[in-house]
């Protein structure tokens, strides 16, 4: 973290959304309710003639853009277990990868908890209220460490000559690029998507989530300035690794109650997040890619819909195994390359990309497919070309020089205006979502759509027009 405030774009642009953004929230919550969405690919591919093949586009994108998400966890969740003494170097006889073991455990947790209910719009009240108390455990874990810090800060002999700095909040125009790709992220990851919309019952949850999700976040906010500030005398002496602060912080205090509970409230964190955005993507996967498939063969083979039904739990919990063993295999593949919250803009980048067609789908009744299909592969092939590759091969040459051979023609980090991952995450994002936008356009503007098309199209656009009311 170079910054103090480098951390603040990741939860500003979710409270801004939820805090000034009711209107598109309260519309696009509606619509999904009124076509019982499933995913954001059903969502998109329903808004834009019922294009199976754009929702199968959609689902491949959101998992290759969710990889790095998942892997993101896998190497949290290791690196704590690595910090408690206990990791590939603690001298065990048997070596174990952490990564994978934990891998395995949470695909099969997924598989027994999260396959239970095959119903249309994949409601599963149990997982939310699972995800609000790791939410809670998480938060006290956090305001304990937080806690700790200002107590070293105020009275501890370590910090009595140390001269702490709080760096002056400048926002750049990588702050700004940033705060917009959480912005679109809250709503366009897979596992968003699914927790705001598919989740969504009434009114009632928009309007506590409207205030409730913003305080959450501004109090991580608030708590992360006295451990980051805590940090820096360590960090400077190289004693503490940035991505493990909060957990190393009270290993060096000696507080081992406190350790214990900080590597409990990440452990939970990772673990809802990962279950919920494998459980999340195997519904895409066998909903968009092999039901579709599997209807096909039918007219040639013995398979039916029938047969369908009866093995959609197995498919579900296959593509779930099959999801993390990729997200372990990206976790090997970034494994001392680039820093979390790097690897986690990676797929924030990824998901903003869908942002356009979802926002399309709502208000623009011009849009139609050929725009939306066209927009992804040019936003996606720029966020491969500019992020994972120089993420996954930081010193290919054809990186640094670029697909002509010369210095500074094509290169990956000069499309996106900086140097390497982390800066290039925002600004790359800017051009990528230009892009996306320019193709959206021009493949919209003067054509016609089927009617069905046009009627369902105009019908999500007139949802929700009238003033809200919250009462």
């Amino acid at each position: 973290m170079t910054s103090t405030w480098d951390y603040l774009p990741i939860y500003l642009g979710p409270m801004l959304l939820f805090l000034f953004g009711g209107a598109l929230l309260r519309k696009l919550m509606l619509v999904s309710e009124r076509q019982k969405v499933t995913s954001i690919a059903d969502f998109i591919g329903s808004r834009y003639g019922k294009s199976q093949g754009l929702s199968a586009l959609v689902t491949a994108l959101a998992i290759v853009g969710s990889l790095p998400y998942i892997a993101l966890q896998l190497r949290a969740v290791t690196m704590a277990w690595d910090a408690l003494g206990a990791g590939p170097e603690s001298g065990d006889l048997i070596s174990l990868d952490t990564a994978f073991a934990t891998a395995l455990l949470m695909g099969v947790f997924a598989m027994l908890f999260g396959t239970r209910h095959l119903e249309g719009r994949e409601r599963n009240r149990g997982v939310v209220a699972a995800i609000a108390l790791e939410s809670v455990v998480k938060l006290l874990a956090f305001a304990a460490v937080a806690a700790l810090a200002a107590w070293l800060l105020l009275g501890g002999e370590r910090y009595a000559a140390v001269d702490l700095h709080l760096d002056p909040l400048i926002p750049d125009a990588n702050f700004l690029t940033q705060t917009l790709l959480a912005t679109a992220a809250i709503i366009c990851l897979p596992r968003q998507f699914h927790m705001a919309v598919v989740e969504f019952q009434d009114q009632r949850d928009l309007r506590t989530a409207r205030w409730l999700l913003p305080l959450y976040l501004g109090l991580f906010s608030l708590l992360i300035l006295p451990i980051a500030l805590a940090g820096q005398p360590l960090l400077a002496q190289g004693l503490l690794d940035p991505d493990s602060l909060v957990l190393t912080l009270p290993m060096a205090s000696g507080s081992n109650a406190l350790t214990l509970l900080a590597y409990i409230g990440g452990f939970s964190a990772a673990t809802g997040m990962v279950i919920v955005a494998a459980v999340t993507l195997a519904v895409m996967i066998s909903n968009e890619l092999v039901a579709p498939l599997w209807l096909f063969l039918s007219r040639f083979t013995p398979l039916s819909a029938a047969s369908l039904g009866n093995h959609l739990r197995l498919i579900r919990r296959i593509s779930i195994l099959l999801l993390l063993m990729l997200s372990w295999g990206m976790h090997r593949a970034i494994t001392g390359v680039a820093p979390l919250a790097s690897i986690g803009l990676l797929s924030f980048a990824a998901a903003a990309q869908l942002a356009p067609a979802l926002v399309g789908a709502l208000y623009w009744r011009r849009a139609r497919r050929l725009g939306v299909l066209a927009g992804l592969v040019a936003g996606y092939g720029l966020w491969f070309y500019c992020l994972v590759l120089p993420a996954v091969y930081p010193h290919q040459a054809v990186l640094a020089r670029g697909c002509s051979g010369r210095s500074g023609c094509g290169r990956s980090n000069c499309l996106a205006w900086t140097g390497w991952i982390r800066s290039a995450t925002g600004s790359s994002g800017a051009w990528r979502s230009i892009c996306c936008c320019l193709w959206l356009y021009p493949c919209c503007a003067g054509r016609r759509r089927a009617i069905s098309a046009r009627r369902r199209l105009l019908s999500s656009c007139r949802i929700g027009t009238a003033a809200p009311t919250w009462s």
